[in-house]
């Protein structure tokens, strides 16, 4: 049985029935109620399904739907089925709050599984690109090398504004981790550097350009991904999703407020039923009625008055 503090005036006025007489139905559901009332010769309660259960709006005010106890009290009693179908019916808003019951942990690792380009609509809407690449670790900024998605010759392009002491510092370390030698002359010229990468075999290209320091990296792949962004999802979903571990659970959040509903639906889906619950006391009220009214005519049979003056 669900108790609800419902309208007593409203059975008085529409069903003719009074409080004395209601206290002698002791737990009765109001369904029961109505079905004694009917066979006792009330020809109003004949008429309770027709005009309060198919009607939305005698359902609100009947049972105070706009109470959020109410709402809350019908939506505890309802099956895991149940609660997902009704959220589909909560607004984008109310379905972020509801992921504040995850922890923080839980939350990155629902992000996670996201596919990379709505990973990357959170992430580039926290940080700019240049703090995203400040951020990540070195390793995956050489990761982000290996992708047969980058354009060699635009490459060479943005290492021409590289100054030639970092180029011939990244010469020197490429001949000693590739071919065991230290470079005799260190002093190519910016020319020189860039004719020697254009001949290497893409996988030793891909070597030299992590043998860059840091900055220099960085700087090839903001130039790169600020040419195509579409190049952002070349990273890996770790390196991705590292800089929201900076960032607190409210700020991750608000972040995600791009994702489609569908996407915020699957997230809120795996709370437990007591959490969904709260969660979906958030509906509209009047929208409530209507899905109840349409598809949960069980649940409507089970409630019953929980105080009766």
């Amino acid at each position: 049985m669900i108790r609800l503090d419902i309208d007593l005036s409203y059975l008085t006025k529409n069903f003719e029935i009074g409080t004395q007489r209601l206290n002698q139905y002791g737990s009765k559901s109001i369904d029961e109620i109505m079905e004694a009332e009917a066979e006792q010769g009330n020809p109003r309660a004949e008429k309770f399904e027709q005009e309060v259960l198919n009607d939305p709006k005698q359902l609100l005010k009947l049972f105070k739907l706009a109470d959020a106890r109410n709402r809350y009290a019908i939506l505890s009693n309802m099956s895991s089925a149940d609660l997902e179908y009704i959220m589909q019916y909560l607004e984008p808003g109310d379905l972020l709050l509801g992921l504040m019951f995850f922890t923080k942990e839980k939350l990155l690792n629902l992000i996670y599984d996201l596919p990379k380009n709505k990973i990357c609509s959170i992430v580039f809407q926290a940080f700019s690109q240049e703090q995203f690449l400040k951020l990540i670790p070195e390793k995956e900024m050489d990761k982000f090398f290996e992708s047969d998605k980058l354009d060699k010759n635009k490459i060479l392009e943005i290492i021409k504004n590289i100054p030639e002491e970092k180029l011939n510092k990244m010469v020197e370390k490429y001949m000693f981790q590739e071919e065991g030698k230290i470079q005799e002359d260190n002093n190519w010229s910016q020319e020189h550097v860039v004719n020697w990468l254009d001949q290497l075999q893409p996988e030793k290209f891909q070597k030299a350009l992590q043998c860059f320091e840091r900055e220099e990296k960085g700087e090839i792949i903001l130039q790169m991904t600020k040419q195509d962004d579409s190049l952002l999802m070349e990273f890996s979903k770790n390196a991705l999703t590292f800089p929201l571990r900076q960032l607190d659970k409210q700020d991750i959040v608000k972040n995600m407020n791009k994702l489609e509903p569908d996407d915020l639906l699957k997230m809120v889906n795996e709370l437990p039923d007591e959490l969904m619950s709260v969660v979906a006391t958030q509906i509209d009220p009047e929208v409530f009625a209507q899905v109840l009214s349409k598809n949960f005519k069980d649940i409507l049979s089970e409630i019953g008055i929980g105080n009766i003056g």
